[in-house]
């Protein structure tokens, strides 16, 4: 009887090792392929989003002359100098949805997700005279999709020339005068996507973004901004969640 026990004790012994030691394999070459994976996922369906805002801006040309000793004698040289001058950004309203849809490689899932993105940018030409304006929007991602991208300029559709680093729009603007810039697009992208207000320190203005999403809990990254309201749509506690991030104007 004793000896009957000692071997259920040992084959009960093996056996738990036997899963273990087959588990730790399974574990670690499964997560010790993720980087691969995560990879050909972020090749096929897009990476990570972070949009910028849109900045527009114009050229000004300034002539300097300068003088040199050449072979004994003063010789004057022109040289033309460029100089790009930021229009201020003074009002921000963005609607983005996102909508998650998860993907599996191998035995794991990753967090893709659809984005629809529309922003609306009041621009303001405080020179007095009329200026040809660029209007750039960057990429929030490099490896992605973007499907209907468009840019408006006081409500008219303008011709758009993208380059690796985003789209550009030219429009001219009276002297003392503002412009309204809409942009939208929709995209997909892997784990997280963010709106950066600034590089480093950096001025919003009456800014407002409400994103809405088909789950329910947020993930607020550190050093961003919390939203002033977040509460389900259509009163669905289990479904889609609106935030709101408003910046009022300074008086």
């Amino acid at each position: 009887m004793l000896r009957q026990i000692l071997a259920l004790i040992f084959i009960f012994v093996c056996t738990t090792i036997a899963w273990v030691v087959l588990g730790s394999t399974i574990f670690s070459r499964t997560y010790g392929a993720n980087q691969r994976l995560q990879w050909h996922v972020a090749s096929i369906w897009g990476t990570s989003q972070e949009q910028s805002p849109p900045t527009a801006h114009y050229t000004v040309t300034e002539q300097i002359t300068s003088t040199t000793v050449e072979n004994g004698k003063l010789v004057a040289h022109n040289e033309k100098l460029e100089h790009q001058i930021l229009l201020p950004l003074e009002s921000t309203s963005i609607r983005v949805n996102i909508h998650l849809d998860p993907r599996q490689k191998g035995l794991l899932w990753y967090s893709t997700y659809t984005v629809e993105f529309g922003g609306d940018y009041v621009f303001g030409n405080t020179a007095s005279e009329a200026r040809t304006v660029a209007f750039r929007l960057n990429s929030p991602a490099q490896k992605a999709i973007y499907d209907g991208l468009q840019m408006k300029i006081d409500y008219q559709i303008v011709p758009l020339v993208t380059d690796d680093q985003g789209t550009v729009a030219h429009a001219t603007l009276p002297p003392q005068s503002t412009a309204k810039l809409h942009v939208a697009y929709r995209s997909q992208g892997l784990d997280s996507w963010r709106y950066k207000l600034a590089e480093g320190i950096g001025q919003a203005t009456d800014f407002q973004l409400i994103m809405q999403t088909n789950f329910r809990d947020i993930d607020f990254a550190d050093d961003t901004l919390s939203p002033t309201s977040k509460s389900p749509a259509d009163g669905n506690s289990h479904g889609n969640t609106v935030a709101s991030f408003p910046v009022f104007r300074p008086a």
